[in-house]
Order: structure tokens, then C-alpha cells, then sequence
């Protein structure tokens, strides 16, 4: 009977430990990103009741893991909640590439050959022998020599997305593009001529190819993946630059509050055993908390209404809240027009 309950018990750590390993083998980030959470949109400008603004998304990237392999394509799409806004241009555009710096050199060569000869060789009773021969060769040869263009690939993709409401990109790793580092973006909205603020949810990937046994099929790995909420407001209004800091301020403790969450959980004092029969059970709850805490960021889920935020810890679902409540302020000075606020200040 002992005999049996520790073989199960040996059998169901090993399952624990080869389903936590594939577990955090797929959730661990090769490839990092940040942005910053909100940017001020430059007016270009105003007609008929409309205005054209320009935003500028500086995303940035980092390798955290120096042994794993190369990034092949970042995909990054940006939409404007609530629509409020659509997107007139777009930068960096569509671009084609090439590996190759110079065009391909072809040169075909034709030869053409001719020969003719005539020989005899004779002998007859008299002491006489002779020979006679001859001989005529003629070569031709044509040489044709070209320039090729050199094949192209495409180096940065872009397009419009949701019916012109959202905008996407996929740049791809070349000898020329380096997917690391610092990348610019900038989108050209049309929106109402009273408007002071916006958000735009921006979710970004970095994927990698990779073969399949006998290098039968390839598919895409994710080496990364965030998802960010940009606060966008008026350059001139001073209003809305303060809210919106406020906001990026409730962001960090409510990220912060998600790290100590998960820090907590995954320190244990158990035995080995259970140390990962526990931890098994952390994370899938940790991971619950995490996809709730990103979906209150992405406006899915309202921390007041919520069954599922009661179940957090008091200081989680305080930096819930004040999050909640900060984006709410921060979108609701469109009710209020600019020209209205600059009134009252005088």
C-alpha cells in the first residue's frame, strides 16, 4: 500500500516538473519591449470642423537572452480605442529590399566550330611515297553581357487595419534592419476639431522561424509579446499632459503590484515535491490574475462591477482601481473642450 501511494506520488512530481518546464519554456520572454506611456500629438491642420494630428510611438526592444536565436519579423498594430479617430498616413510605408548591393552580372558565351581537312597517303612500285593533306577550321564566338536586377523582398510591411480605424507593421531582420533597439513610428489621425485625448492599444510580437524535425515544415516561434496602452494628447494642452501622468504613474504600481504578486506566490519553504505541486497550482493562478490585470488595461474588464478583482489581494485591487479610475479621468476631458478649460483659467 506504501509502496503504491509513493509510486504515484513519484509519477505525479514527475508529470509537475515536465509540465512546469514546458510551462515556463513557453512563457519565458527571449525578446523585451517597452514604450513610453503617453506622447504629446503634434496638430498639422484644421478644417471643416476636423483636425489632423501626428503621434509619434517610439518602441524599443531588448535581447534579454544572448543565446537564442535571431528575430525574423516584428508585428506591431496600433488602434485608437473607441474610434475615435482614422488614420490618414502612416510611416514607415511598405519597402522593398534586397541582400544583394549591386545588380547581378549574366554573360552567355556562344562558340560555333567548323572544320574541314583532306588527307592521302600512297605508295606505288616506283621508290616514291608522298603525303597530302589539308586542313580548315573556323571558330565563332558570341558573347552577350547584361545586368540583372537583383530579387527584392519585402523589408517593412504596412497597411490599415479595421476598416481604416488601425494601423499594422511587420518589419523583418535584414543585413540593413536590425530588429533591436529603438524603432520609430508615426500615425496621421482624423479626429474631431474639440478633441484633447485619446488612447491607442498597441500589441506587438517578435517571431522567429524555426524548422520541424528533418527540416520537414517550418513555422513561426514567439520569442516575445507585450501589449501597452498609449495615453495621447494635444501638445498645447497642459491639462491633459498632467492627467496622463497620472495615469502612467497608476500603470507602474499596478505592474509593479503584478511582479510582487508572482514574486510572492513563487517562494515557497516546502520539500521539492511539493515546492512543485505548489508552484503548479501559483502559477496557473498567477497567470489568471495577470491576463485580468492586462485585460482591465485593455478596458475589458471594470474593477467595480467584477467578481474576479474581489479575489485579488487588498493592495492589487487598490492599484486596480486607481488605474480604472485615472484612465476614466484622462478620457473623459473630451467632454470638456479645450477652448472651454483656457475660459476658466482666465
Amino acid at each position: 500500500m506504501h509502496y503504491r501511494l509513493y509510486l504515484a506520488i513519484a509519477m505525479l512530481a514527475v508529470h509537475i516538473c515536465t509540465n512546469d518546464n514546458r510551462t515556463a519554456a513557453d512563457t519565458h520572454s527571449e525578446v523585451r519591449f517597452d514604450i513610453p506611456p503617453s506622447t504629446a500629438a503634434k496638430t498639422l491642420s484644421c478644417s471643416d470642423g476636423r483636425t489632423l494630428i501626428q503621434v509619434e510611438l517610439l518602441l524599443s526592444s531588448m535581447i534579454s537572452n544572448p543565446e537564442s536565436g535571431r528575430i525574423d519579423q516584428w508585428l506591431v498594430r496600433c488602434q485608437p480605442r473607441g474610434h475615435f479617430a482614422s488614420i490618414v498616413d502612416y510611416h514607415p510605408r511598405t519597402e522593398a529590399g534586397s541582400d544583394l548591393a549591386s545588380p547581378i552580372q549574366v554573360k552567355q558565351t556562344k562558340e560555333k566550330n567548323q572544320s574541314f581537312g583532306i588527307g592521302m597517303n600512297g605508295s606505288c612500285p616506283l621508290p616514291l611515297n608522298g603525303n597530302a593533306g589539308l586542313d580548315h577550321n573556323s571558330k565563332d564566338v558570341d558573347s552577350v553581357q547584361f545586368d540583372r536586377l537583383a530579387p527584392l523582398h519585402a523589408v517593412t510591411a504596412s497597411g490599415t487595419i479595421n476598416r481604416g480605424t488601425g494601423v499594422y507593421f511587420k518589419l523583418r531582420w535584414t543585413a540593413r534592419q536590425i530588429l533591436e533597439g529603438q524603432k520609430a513610428f508615426q500615425l496621421t489621425l482624423d479626429v474631431p476639431e474639440s478633441w484633447r485625448t485619446g488612447l491607442i492599444d498597441i500589441s506587438v510580437v517578435a517571431q522567429a522561424r524555426q524548422k520541424s524535425f528533418a527540416n520537414w515544415e517550418s513555422s513561426s516561434k514567439t520569442l516575445g509579446e507585450a501589449n501597452f496602452v498609449i495615453a495621447v494628447y494635444r501638445e498645447d494642452d497642459q491639462h491633459a499632459r498632467q492627467i496622463a501622468r497620472k495615469m502612467a504613474q497608476a500603470e507602474h504600481v499596478l505592474r509593479t503590484k503584478i511582479t510582487e504578486l508572482h514574486s510572492a506566490r513563487s517562494s515557497h519553504s516546502l520539500s521539492t515535491l511539493w515546492q512543485h505541486m505548489t508552484e503548479k497550482m501559483d502559477f496557473r493562478k498567477s497567470a489568471e490574475d495577470t491576463v485580468l490585470l492586462e485585460r482591465l488595461m485593455l478596458n475589458q474588464r471594470d474593477p467595480h462591477l467584477e467578481q474576479e478583482f474581489r479575489k485579488l489581494p487588498v493592495d492589487c485591487r487598490l492599484a486596480a482601481l486607481d488605474y480604472s479610475d485615472a484612465q476614466n479621468s484622462f478620457t473623459k476631458l473630451n467632454e470638456q473642450p479645450i477652448d472651454q478649460v483656457l475660459a476658466e483659467r482666465e
